[in-house]
C-alpha cells in the first residue's frame, strides 16, 4: 500500500483553516489504495507525526505538539527524539499531498521539500507556488499572460517608512478612493480593508504591516462580484470546474469566507450562485486554463476573479485551496476520495516519466586533470 505524507500546519496566520483541510484530505484518503501519513508543521516549522491527527480533537486540545517530531531524508520519515537522541524510520513516504495554506508552505516549501526527497507532488510545483503566493509577481505574471488584472501599488515596509506621505498622496491621483488595502502575501481575505480616505488608507495599509512586509493596494471595483474557478490535470488533459459566484458583497471578509458562508441554498457544487452569463462564463473559464497550462500548474488550483461592469479581473490564484476545492468537481463529499486518489495516482505517473530524464553531463568524466 502506497504512503502518501499529507502536509497541513505551517509557519501562517492560516494555520488553523490549513488542519481543517489537512484532517478532511487525511480522513477521505481511499484506504485501500493509500495510508495517509499526517505531517503537521507548527507555527515555530517544526513537523510532527502521529495517526492521532485524523481526531480533530487532537488539535482542538492543543497536544499536536505532544506527538513525535519527525524529518525526511531521501524520501523516508523519521521520527526524532531529541533528548533520548535517538532517531527511527517511520515509513518510506510514496507521495506528498500538500494542505499548507499561506506562508512558507504553500509558497514553496513543501514542494521543495518534495523534489530534494525525490518525491510525486500531487501539487503544484516550487515555481509556481512561490510566484503566486506573492499577490504583486502575480499581476505581474498576469500582465505577461494578457490576464487582467485589477490596477494597483506595490509598496514594501522598507519604502513606506521612507516614503509614505508620498505615496499616501498618490493613491488618489493613481486609483481614486475607494481603495482596498490586503497584505500581499496572505490569503485573500486575511487584512483586507476598505478605504475611502487617505486618513483610512494610512490605518489599513500600517495594520496589514503587521502580518507582512509587502502591501497591495487595489482600485476598488463598484458593485464587484466574486467568481471562483479550479482547474486540475490527469493524462495531460486539463480539467476546469463551472465558475461559482460566492455569496457576499462589498470586501469578502475572512469572517465571510470562513465563518458565515451560506449554505441555505446551495446552488452549485460549492454552494455558490451559478454564473449565468454565458460570455463571462466562458471567459472566465479560459483565463483558468490558459494560467493553469502556461505555468505548468499540477494538482487541483483554484482561481478567483471579480467581476464589474462586465469585465473580468483575476484576483489571486490559490495553489493549495481550502478543502483543495473538491466542492468545485465533486456533486457529495464522499466523491472526494476519488478525486484525491486521482491527483495522487497522476502525480506518481508524472514523476516516474520524468525519472527518465537525463539529470547529468558526464563532463568531469570527461575533464583531464593532469597538470603538464
Amino acid at each position: 500500500m502506497r504512503k502518501v505524507a499529507v502536509f497541513f500546519g505551517g509557519k501562517s496566520y492560516e494555520n488553523e483553516i490549513s488542519i481543517l483541510t489537512g484532517v478532511f484530505v487525511i480522513n477521505l484518503l481511499d484506504r485501500e489504495k493509500f495510508q495517509a501519513v499526517p505531517v503537521y508543521i507548527h507555527t515555530d516549522g517544526k513537523m510532527y507525526s502521529s495517526p492521532r491527527m485524523q481526531d480533530l480533537q487532537l488539535f482542538k486540545a492543543g497536544k499536536q505538539t505532544e506527538c513525535e517530531r519527525v524529518f525526511f531524508e531521501d524520501g523516508n520519515l523519521y521520527s526524532l527524539n531529541p533528548l533520548k537522541k535517538r532517531i527511527k524510520k517511520l515509513a518510506k513516504i510514496d507521495a506528498i499531498l500538500n494542505c499548507c495554506h499561506g506562508g512558507l508552505g504553500e509558497g514553496g516549501g513543501v514542494s521543495a521539500l518534495a523534489e530534494w526527497n525525490n518525491l510525486p507532488l500531487a501539487s503544484p510545483d516550487l515555481t509556481s507556488s512561490g510566484v503566486f503566493m506573492d499577490k504583486s509577481t502575480t499581476k505581474l505574471m498576469m500582465r505577461a499572460l494578457g490576464v487582467p488584472t485589477v490596477d494597483y501599488i506595490r509598496v514594501n515596509e522598507r519604502d513606506y517608512k521612507k516614503r509614505g506621505a508620498f505615496l499616501l498622496k498618490n493613491i488618489e491621483s493613481r486609483l481614486k478612493y475607494p481603495v482596498i488595502i490586503k497584505p500581499a502575501h496572505l490569503g485573500s481575505s486575511i487584512g483586507i480593508s476598505l478605504a475611502s480616505t487617505e486618513a483610512e488608507a494610512k490605518t489599513a495599509i500600517e495594520t496589514a504591516f503587521q502580518i507582512d512586509d509587502r502591501v497591495i493596494i487595489e482600485k476598488y471595483l463598484k458593485d464587484k462580484r466574486d467568481v471562483n474557478c479550479g482547474a486540475y490535470m490527469l493524462g495531460g488533459e486539463i480539467f476546469v470546474s463551472e465558475p461559482e459566484e460566492s455569496f457576499g458583497a462589498g470586501v469578502y471578509s475572512f469572517e465571510e469566507k470562513y465563518l458565515k458562508r451560506k449554505t441555505d441554498a446551495p446552488l452549485t457544487k460549492g454552494g455558490g450562485r451559478v454564473l449565468t452569463n454565458a460570455e463571462l462564463r466562458e471567459k472566465i473559464r479560459a483565463y483558468t486554463k490558459t494560467v493553469y497550462k502556461r505555468m505548468n500548474l499540477r494538482g487541483v488550483v483554484r482561481m478567483d476573479f471579480l467581476i464589474s461592469e462586465n469585465r473580468v479581473y483575476l484576483c489571486e490564484v490559490n495553489t493549495v485551496p481550502g478543502s483543495l476545492a473538491y466542492y468545485l468537481f465533486c456533486e457529495r463529499i464522499s466523491d472526494a476520495k476519488t478525486f484525491f486518489s486521482d491527483l495522487i495516482e497522476d502525480a506518481i505517473v508524472s514523476y516516474q516519466e520524468s525519472e527518465k530524464k537525463i539529470t547529468t553531463t558526464g563532463i568531469l568524466r570527461a575533464v583531464n586533470l593532469t597538470r603538464k
